[in-house]
């Protein structure tokens, strides 16, 4: 049976760094929601009231809680989600990437189910619920002349040179960081996914793949002046174009050359919160959204893991520029 939630929600929060900071806000802004702890064994937020260093603690400590959300390193996701579906009934939301590989998504079935797992577990790919994706994914819909699209184009950029070797640590790369969101965008829009190319410096990557009818192109990058992230997707035999700005949270639909239709943002939420919004409302309203899925989650590890499986590639000339004041 699907875990569902009704009335006034229980939640734990596992892992109180940055990421968890939007995960409060969102929570915060929902009366029916109330953050009964929070685990973390160094926590940049220590506001959060009981704070306890691990699930033992937490557990002993007589907490029940409706949902847990695991916003920690993305390499333990995996341990903390398995432990949690043996100490709780829960309905339990990771950060993404779920797993980076189809081995992990495997482990967890062997040990709780599949069905359990596809029942408890949900994962926060919160870049497919923001409203400029929405709006871009009911014009498709809406537009089924278009045919398939023959290519998608995302472009992600964050400014992270500067980042500690900690966080650098948590992030993995940016490929493990961006490609879920990037995938996660995409599949509003394609399926049937193959890797065809990959070449990764860490701090940037570029990534082909095959669809069904086209081409998908995965461009991200820690190396810049500021944040930028934008997707464009083709649909050649209508010569139409939607172009996706994530960072403004805008769009706008091209036909022939000439823009037929614009989305404008007048929202308060800033960007990462209007994400989370999203998601929080599907999680409550319709659980079973695919976007939220442990299908989802298995479909970009196993994209994940092979592009790292492929044989480094000149896809790119790597170049650089600086400006010093």
């Amino acid at each position: 049976m699907e875990t569902r939630l009704s009335g006034r929600q229980k939640v734990l929060l596992v892992g109180l760094g940055t990421i968890a900071r939007t995960h409060r806000e969102v929570l915060a802004s929902d009366a029916g929601i109330e953050i009964v702890g929070g685990v973390d064994p160094s926590p940049a937020q220590k506001d959060v009231v009981p704070l306890f260093r691990d699930l033992d603690e937490a557990f002993a400590a007589g907490i029940e809680p409706d949902l847990v959300v695991v916003a920690t390193p993305t390499n333990t996701h995996l341990e903390i989600v398995s432990d949690l579906l043996e100490r709780c009934d829960a309905m339990i939301l990771s950060e993404k990437p779920l797993v980076t590989t189809a081995s992990g998504i495997r482990q967890l079935e062997q040990s709780h189910g599949r069905d359990r797992i596809a029942s408890r577990v949900r994962v926060a790919h919160h870049f497919a619920f923001s409203p400029e994706v929405e709006w871009a994914r009911t014009v498709v819909q809406q537009n089924p002349g278009w045919g398939k699209p023959s290519q998608i184009l995302c472009v992600f950029n964050d400014a992270y040179s500067g980042l500690s070797e900690q966080q650098r640590a948590s992030y993995v790369s940016t490929w493990v960081d961006s490609g879920p969101n990037q995938l996660s965008v995409a599949a509003a829009f394609a399926t049937g996914w193959h890797v065809v190319a990959h070449s990764d410096e860490v701090d940037r990557a570029m990534t082909t793949l095959d669809h069904d009818g086209g081409v998908t192109v995965l461009s991200s990058n820690w190396l810049a002046a500021d944040t930028s992230k934008q997707t464009a997707i083709r649909f050649d035999d209508a010569g139409v174009e939607v172009r996706i700005d994530h960072t403004s949270m805008t769009a706008l639909v091209l036909s022939s050359g000439g823009a037929v239709d614009h989305l404008g943002y007048t929202g308060s939420a800033g960007r990462k919160a209007a994400h989370y919004l999203g998601l929080y409302r599907a999680l409550r309203d319709n659980p079973a959204d695919h976007r939220l899925s442990v299908d989802l989650a298995t479909t970009i590890a196993r994209l994940l893991e092979a592009a790292a499986r492929k044989p480094a590639e000149a896809l790119v000339s790597w170049s650089s520029t600086s400006q010093a004041p």
